[in-house]
């Protein structure tokens, strides 16, 4: 079993396979939206991305009008959104820093997408909320997402937690398998296997990955903001649809600044 609250290294060494699997995809254009319209129900303007990636959201919110940095803890995440801001000819400023303690300044908003809180203990999460706290205006808001933990113990939804990812590159074919398990306190371990293929050669193993996320319930994510600082503003699906505390697979959580 693998220890839980260490950021995993895959995302310096696998970064381009994460990369492509999420370049354009449903799920990426659909958390894109949401996170906009609630960007601009709250009438914001400068945008914190604590946990950029490879520049998913940052991108797009830019194209949409807002002023946004990024910032992530992953060296190798962070070349790829740089080289996309040189190859779109945009200006964008990316800093290297762990959402527990990096200190930017002051925005109207922070975020963090795709579950990126699920891989700290909740001690770092209490310790990124103070942060972010920090980090945000007067009356500012944290917009996050993560895992249901009710979803996922629910009609043993825990299944539908494995699968099977294709994807091309040039000449290249990537291909992921991945199956999950969950522990008595609400953290899913995630075993991952990719292959690559090239023509008609066999497929070679090119990595193997064990990731950890930390679920919560809703309840749980308004008891630990109320104590960090944060009141619960609302949360939806990713798609921005009604909450469901058994149907509801990814919780977005907004919370203003107290």
């Amino acid at each position: 079993m693998a220890k839980h609250g260490k950021i995993p290294d895959w995302y310096d060494k696998d970064n381009e396979f994460e990369e492509l699997f999420h370049k354009d995809t449903t799920n990426e254009k659909t958390t894109n939206r949401t996170i906009e319209k609630i960007l601009k129900k709250y009438k914001i303007k400068t945008v914190l991305d604590l946990t950029c990636g490879t520049g998913s959201q940052v991108f797009h919110l830019l194209k949409r009008g807002f002023k946004v940095t990024g910032s992530d803890i992953s060296s190798g995440m962070l070349k790829i959104a740089k080289r996309k801001a040189k190859q779109e000819k945009v200006k964008i400023k990316f800093l290297r820093g762990d959402m527990r303690t990096i200190k930017v300044g002051k925005f109207d908003a922070a975020i963090t997408i795709f579950n990126a809180i699920g891989h700290l203990t909740k001690t770092g999460f209490a310790k990124t909320m103070r942060n972010i706290h920090r980090n945000l205006n007067d009356g500012g808001i944290f917009i996050f997402d993560i895992i249901n933990l009710n979803y996922v113990l629910d009609k043993n939804n825990i299944m539908k937690m494995s699968m099977e990812r294709i994807a091309s590159s040039g000449k290249m074919k990537v291909r992921e398998l991945q199956h999950s398990i969950i522990d008595n306190s609400g953290i899913l371990t995630s075993y991952s296997i990719f292959y690559t293929q090239k023509a008609m050669r066999s497929p070679k193993v090119a990595s193997k990955n064990i990731i950890t996320l930390q679920l919560y319930t809703a309840d749980e994510l308004r008891e630990m903001l109320a104590k960090n600082g944060f009141k619960i503003l609302s949360q939806c699906g990713i798609d921005g649809s009604k909450f469901n505390d058994k149907k509801t697979e990814r919780i977005v959580t907004v919370a203003r600044k107290q």
